[in-house]
């Protein structure tokens, strides 16, 4: 064989490698995916999830006091079984007593952790502005206001 056919046929067996490989990779992994969000005092989102049926996975909530700090445990933590197929479990979580700086979710199964992107505290609260009041409504009061402190003046000077 000449080297040109050599040369050929070492990318064609590393190309029928690399895709061989890259689908057993694909079939024998179980994807693992956390989608989050916080509103309110209440962290929430759902888990996508792939497993042999059986497999136990745990959620759990991770805080941040600081932007420097480690995390740490909340104690808050759900559990569920993988049926065997693609789930989407939904969960919540209340963080109304925790004063952290960011949140972050941890999804782990046997010999297998995913973490969810950061969630940063002052998404969970409501905006600081205070709606402002119709002039529809301060407009009579502040002519009841000033009628009688006029009458009440009135009354004084008699």
């Amino acid at each position: 064989m000449s080297s040109l056919r050599w040369v050929r046929a070492g990318i064609l067996a590393a190309c029928f490698l690399l895709t061989s490989a890259t689908a057993f990779a694909a079939a024998s992994s179980s994807p693992m995916t956390i989608a989050g969000s916080c509103a309110g005092d209440t962290v929430s989102g759902r888990v996508v999830v792939r497993a042999p049926r059986g497999t136990v996975f745990t959620l759990r909530l991770l805080r941040r006091a600081t932007p420097r700090s480690s995390w740490l445990t909340t104690g808050r933590s759900r559990q569920f079984k993988s049926s065997g197929k693609k789930q989407t479990p939904r969960y919540r979580f209340d963080v109304s007593s925790f004063d952290a700086y960011a949140y972050r979710l941890r999804l782990t199964r046997p010999h297998r952790r995913v973490f969810s992107s950061t969630i940063l505290a002052t998404s969970c609260a409501p905006g600081r502005q205070v709606p402002e009041a119709p002039f529809s409504i301060l407009l009579p009061l502040s002519l009841l206001g000033t009628s009688g402190l006029l009458l009440v003046r009135r009354r004084r000077s008699t």
